[in-house]
């Protein structure tokens, strides 16, 4: 394992790999368990139809703990099956752009639907961007930024 993770990680520069390691079935069901705490950091790029000023997006800085409530998203009823999910943002970072253009950064709940938080997915999600800013709001780019839990175990190198 250690050989292949050091021929990964020669191998690019933009990625890196650490701790590879072979886990047994019940290690992956531990880590399962655990799926309700963990949380992501994700960056999204917001288009929003009206013009807006930084203060109309500073406000979102200040959501703490901004409790959702998403219906499963249009996107991937053909395979999930239809529930209402409360999920929590748990920090909100705006950057300004340009008068239809932001940057968010957000740390949420794993299993929170991020680009149905942003667009509303037809009213399907409460909150939204979208409503928080009284004007319709899409998402251009989303990247996961972390997926903040500790697993599996550090290695000793």
């Amino acid at each position: 394992m250690k050989e292949l993770q050091q021929t990964i990680n020669n191998s690019s520069d933009k990625i890196r790999v650490r701790d590879l390691q072979l886990v047994t079935r019940s290690a992956i069901g531990r880590m399962k368990e655990g799926e309700e705490e963990k949380t992501k950091t994700y960056s999204a790029l917001v288009w929003t139809d009206k013009a807006i000023q930084k203060e109309d997006i500073a406000f979102l800085d200040d959501i703490k703990e901004l409790k959702l409530d998403q219906k499963t998203p249009l996107r991937v009823l053909h395979r999930r099956p239809l529930a209402v999910r409360c999920r929590i943002i748990h920090t909100m970072k705006s950057e300004y752009i340009d008068e239809h253009h932001f940057r968010l950064h957000l740390k949420t709940q794993a299993g929170t639907y991020i680009k149905e938080f942003v667009h509303g997915d037809f009213g399907r999600t409460k909150p939204n961007i979208g409503s928080l800013l009284n004007r319709t709001a899409d998402i251009l780019e989303l990247d996961v930024e972390s997926v903040d839990v500790d697993w599996p175990p550090a290695l000793d190198n």
